[in-house]
Order: structure tokens, then sequence, then C-alpha cells
């Protein structure tokens, strides 16, 4: 009998499940199943996992062990989010010596936009016994991609050509690394949304660093979705940075924001942050006003944060000088967002063991703050355990998860968790994510 691999869908959006099924080998087989892909920059990319067929010559990847490579254990995700860069026994210095920002974090360099296509081998010894391919589409047909350079705005929509009826629409909001989001948006149009992925800086003519960012520019964000994607409600979304001003954007105008999910995010503004002088000044301002910050404490410098984050295996952590930060008594007195003024529904995300700043905590106190001010609208804190600053997608790469070298400045950074554990929490994410939207828009 000749072996079969089905992978299925061999097509289908980045997030879906991918059933991986291999028949016609004898019982109790050995055979090592493989993945592959090859980036923009000519590198391979690779995850193995071993595996025994039962008494009918079959593996099923959702139900079998993998016993050894690169990951172990049932997993039917594994060939997915394992993935390393072949040659490369040092991830650390590989991703110092990057020079694309996908390296730096521990990703393949490819086009945001374009499907990631993964080859799936069965291999018997030296030999290569069956093959399929996988596509893992970024962006579903029927959308166009606009540029948008309108004005003060700079960033990249993505709209639905059908017009025929009335879409929810989604701002999607970078973090401290600045420039145009792309890990979510396109995924989330995909989902049957309009989406502006709005930069707000280090893009193009933008302020290069997070420092007195006017929140007047996201309302004219608001205006321009109105205007571009004719829509009746919308919702924002951001990570880290992005979501602390998520909480902040719908804190000051619920009357555009009638949903929010603020992805690791913090309960009070933090200073602003220039990559080559440190913390200073405010991060946001409104009708000419500074949004308050807590004031400075002492820290290592940026040299030493360089230093330590090459010298640590994890990175530099900086959750414990974030924490003192926003436990100042200031910090809580004069800095709160008042989410409490938010417009529609809130979906706060964080990782229990978040390195990177203390998001866990600082969605506890978004929430302890709308339980006590009676917020009307439905509400939810997922906290993803074994998971770090980053919050993956279904069968994103978390081989690197642990640290990255930030986008703006030559540190390694430390985001925590594991990536087994946040791979396989990843999923729930999504499904969190989708199920919000649905109750956010009402489809």
């Amino acid at each position: 009998m000749a072996v079969t691999l089905e992978v299925s869908p061999s097509e289908a959006l980045f997030t879906t499940r991918i059933r991986i099924f291999v028949s016609g080998l004898e019982a109790g087989q050995k055979v090592v199943l493989a993945s592959s892909l090859v980036d923009d920059a000519g590198l391979r990319w690779s995850a193995q996992g071993h595996y025994r067929a039962d008494a009918s010559g079959r593996i099923d990847v959702a139900e079998a062990p993998s016993t050894a490579g690169s990951y172990s254990g049932i997993d039917e995700a594994g060939l997915f989010w394992s993935m390393a860069p072949e040659g490369i026994e040092d991830l650390a210095k590989f991703q110092l010596e990057a020079t694309d920002k996908p390296h730096k974090h521990g990703q393949p360099l490819q086009d945001p936009l374009a499907p990631r296509v993964v080859q799936i081998s069965v291999l018997s010894g030296s030999d290569t016994i069956a093959e399929a391919t996988v596509a893992l589409v970024r962006l579903a047909e029927g959308i166009e991609t606009i540029e948008v350079r309108d004005g003060n705005l700079r960033g990249m929509a993505f709209r639905w050509r059908d017009r025929t009826r009335t879409r929810g629409a989604i701002m999607s909001l970078t973090g401290s690394g600045g420039g145009i989001e792309l890990n979510y948006a396109p995924l989330l149009a995909s989902l049957g949304y309009d989406v502006f992925s709005l930069a707000y800086f280090a893009y193009e003519d933008l302020p290069p660093a997070i420092i007195n960012i006017p929140l007047e520019y996201f309302a004219e964000g608001f205006e321009w979705m109105k205007r571009n994607f004719a829509c009746d409600k919308i919702a924002i979304q951001g990570a880290s940075r992005g979501g602390e001003l998520s909480t902040l954007l719908a804190a000051t105008f619920p009357d555009y924001v009638k949903g929010a999910m603020p992805i690791v995010p913090m309960y009070a503004c933090s200073p602003g942050w220039n990559p080559s002088e440190g913390v200073e000044g405010p991060s946001w301002t409104y009708r000419g006003e500074e949004i308050p910050y807590p004031p400075s404490m002492p820290g290592n410098t940026s040299e030493e944060m360089i230093e330590i984050g090459q010298r640590e295996p994890n990175g530099y952590e900086l959750t414990p000088w974030y924490r003192a930060l926003m436990e100042q008594p200031e910090a809580r007195a004069n800095c709160t967002i008042p989410i409490e003024n938010a417009g529609g529904p809130i979906l706060l995300v964080s990782g229990v063991e978040d390195a990177m700043w203390p998001s866990d905590w600082g969605a506890d106190m978004i929430v302890d703050r709308l339980r006590a001010k009676g917020f009307q609208h439905p509400y939810r804190h997922l906290a993803l355990r074994e998971t770090g600053h980053l919050t993956p997608l279904p069968n994103q790469i978390t081989t690197f998860d642990r640290a990255i070298v930030h986008s703006l400045a030559p540190m390694r950074l430390a985001c925590g968790g594991n990536p087994q554990g946040s791979a396989k929490r990843s999923r729930l994410f999504w499904d969190a994510l989708v199920d919000h939207y649905r109750a956010v828009f009402g489809h």
C-alpha cells in the first residue's frame, strides 16, 4: 500500500486548524514528519516530530504524540509553531545580528500579506516517502489594500470590494516598534471587516518616537474610516504600547469607539520613550495638554540594557521596573485611564508570564476599575498562562518568543512565556478575538 499524506485544508486562513494525517504505513513504523519553508532572504526554516504509526499504519497528528524533534507530545500545530532557521545554533546571536524586523522578532522574512506556503514531508530514514503543501493565507480574496497618505494620516487600509452591505471597521495599532501594524490587520480584514492600520510614529514623516503624540490624530483616523468605509461602528485594537493607546482612545472617544481589544495593556499612561535617549516626557497629548504620566524612576541606561540583554539567555527583563513605575502613588492617583467612559464591549488579553511589562496585573487593574465604576458594557480579561508579552496567532512560529530584539534599538528584551505553551494558548486568544468582534458588530 502506498503511503499517503493528507494535509487539509490545503489552503486556508492562517489561523485555521490544519489536519495532518498519514496512512499506508506498516503497523508501528517509525517515521519523521517534517515541515519546511524558505523565506525571502533565502533562509530555510524547518521543524520535525518523531512518530510511530498505530496498528492500522496511521498517524493523526491531532491524536498521536511526537516523541522527539522540535516539539514533543500531542500537538496538532507543532510542525508550524516550532519551526526555526536551519544551521543556526545560537538563536540569540541570530536575532542580534539580524538587519530586518521579522528576523529580529524570530519570524521568517516574508511579504506580510502573502500566503505562507509550508511543505510537509514524511521521512523514513533518509527517504522522503510522502509530501504535501499547505498555504496559510494572510489576506482573503476580495480585499483591496490602500496606502494611506491623506493629510496628516499615514497607514494602510484593508477594504472589502463588495460594498453591498455595511461592515464593522477596526483600527489596528502597533506598539513601541512603530510603523504599520501588519500582523493582525490582514487577518482581521479576512474575517469580514474593513481595517485601518494607522501608523502614528517611526514611519515616513511621522514623529520618530512615542513622545507628545496628539490624540486628535487618531480622531482624524476615525473620521477617515467613516468616510472611506461608510461604517456604522468602529472598534480598536492594539498590543503593548498599542494596548495602552487602545485603552486610552476607547476612554477618550466613546462616540467613535464602540469596542476595544487592548492586548497586553497597561491601566495607566506610560512616559514617552525615545530609543536613543530613553524615557522622557509624555507619550500623549490632548487639546494641547499633556496626558498625565508617572514620574520616571532610576533604571538602567540604554547602553546597560543592551549589554544585559546580550548577556542574559532570555534578554533584558523590564517588568520589575515597569511594575515599580506603575505602582507609584502618583501613577494610581493621577495617571489611571478612565476606561469606564468607553462606549462598548472590552476584551483585555494578557500574558501571565509577561517579562516586558506586567500586563496581567495591568489588565486586572482595568477590570477592577470597570467593576468599581459600574461599567454597563460587557468586559472580560483573558489571562493566558505560559504566555509572555507576545500573544501569537495559531500556527505562528513561537520558537523565539521568550525574547525579541527591538525594532528601533539593538536591545534584546525578555518577553516571557514558553514557545509550546504560548502556541497552545494561541487558539484561546484567536477564538476570543473572533467572539469579541461578533459581539461588537453583530456579524
